[in-house]
């Protein structure tokens, strides 16, 4: 009789043992899925923080090349002032037209009616 109880405890010990492993099993790749899915959810969010930062660079560079247009346009503008400095005739307009300069013997009249 006692190897047909001990073989009977041998018995439920194992399977008790058996259904131990399967919860660890299960146990295991719960916690593996949860981790995956952790790790996904971090890849995502470091994506779109990527992603936020690379539209705001973009309106930056577009803004900055909107800046350095306009700059070109006005060194252009400056280079033509320039060029055209030592033209007498454009400064005694410069003078006439912005320092309400006369030249000698000319008489300036202005309307006061206004």
């Amino acid at each position: 009789m006692r190897s047909a109880q001990g073989g009977e405890r041998r018995e439920r010990g194992s399977s008790v043992m058996a259904g131990n492993t399967a919860r660890a099993r299960r146990r295991g790749s719960l916690l593996t899925a949860a981790l995956v899915l952790a790790l996904l959810l971090l890849v995502c969010w470091q994506l779109m923080s990527m992603r936020a930062k690379l539209d705001a660079a973009r309106a930056e560079q577009a803004a900055m090349e909107e800046t350095v247009a306009r700059q070109r346009q006005e060194n252009r503008s400056l280079e033509a002032a320039l060029e055209r400095a030592e033209d007498p005739e454009y400064l005694q307009e410069l003078a006439r037209d912005q320092l309400g300069m006369v030249t000698p013997g000319q008489k300036d009249f202005y309307d006061v009616s206004n």
